[in-house]
């Protein structure tokens, strides 16, 4: 059980790492398909950022498993040690000095765990019902998952509150954090950079999406082989992806859609934040 706790914080501490290197690599990826697309500079980012993928994507499963004999085990003790390690995270943060930019990396930091957290718990539930939970035991694992998810949420923000009283930082910051996310999204601030829209957002927050994407297609893959049974055909299994990839692609634009109208009515809202978009953006960049 021990042991498991110290693998659990070992790869979280891994993650934190490969997620800054993550986005330099991706970065030098780009600078160099822009400018240089035919050079050995853009066979070597290629190499270096697969390299990436496949270090972080290990990484990742690794807490995913991790993740899941913790959920599955009858011993409650580990659920305990799990959840103890979010207010560990607190002892750690609260009594440093932090300022305005340093505020925002660990709110983006929060941003990318909780959503992490979620997709991780998702995949979890759904392997095991593939593999033959009963809704008793489904139950009782949305049950776990919620203790889970207050655990988080509750230790983010016992932690945010004491960072901002300690430090005399005032809670109109997060709205500000809020409106430079926005013109991320948006473009505002943006002009004349070659720079895409959404991989502002992640480059800003240090969201790694590629290790993620790998964890949850191998994930599903291995559910689907768990659920399927000789009634089901492969031409079954064809539509059912399809019909799945389809709903997703429809709710990525219809989500993309919703955020941008979002993100642009609250710049609208921030008449000095149109006025200034370049000193606000130096504050907390």
């Amino acid at each position: 059980m021990l042991k498991l706790y110290v693998l659990i914080a070992i790869v979280e501490v891994f993650d934190r790492l490969m997620c800054s290197l993550g986005q330099d690599c991706l970065d030098s990826m780009y600078w160099n398909t822009t400018k240089q697309p035919r050079s050995m500079r853009m066979l070597v980012s290629v190499v270096v950022v697969l390299c990436y993928a496949t270090a972080h994507t290990l990484i990742l499963f690794v807490h995913v498993a991790t993740l899941n004999v913790a959920m599955n085990s009858a011993d409650q003790a580990l659920l305990t040690l799990l959840i103890s390690g979010n207010f560990a995270e607190i002892k750690s943060t609260v009594f440093k000095k932090y300022n305005r930019p340093n505020l925002f990396k660990i709110t983006a930091s929060d941003i990318c765990e909780r959503f992490k957290l979620a997709l991780f718990l998702t995949l979890v539930l759904v392997l095991n019902i593939c593999q033959g939970m009963d809704w008793k035991m489904t139950y009782q694992y949305l049950s776990m998952c919620g203790i889970v998810w207050l655990a988080e949420i509750l230790a983010d923000w016992i932690k945010h509150s004491f960072i901002t009283k300690f430090n005399f930082i005032q809670s109109k910051v997060y709205p500000e954090y809020a409106l430079l996310l926005a013109g991320d999204v948006t473009g505002f601030g943006h002009e004349g950079v070659n720079l895409d829209h959404s991989h502002a957002v992640v480059k800003r927050i240090g969201f790694a999406q590629i290790p993620l994407v790998c964890v949850m297609l191998r994930l599903l893959t291995e559910a689907a082989r768990y659920a399927q049974s000789q009634e089901n055909t492969l031409q079954w299994w064809i539509l059912a992806g399809s019909s799945f990839w389809a709903c997703l692609f429809v709710f990525k634009l219809l989500l993309g859609s919703f955020l941008q109208r979002l993100c642009q009515a609250k710049l609208e809202a921030a008449p000095e934040i149109v006025k200034s978009p370049r000193k606000k953006s130096q504050k907390v960049s």
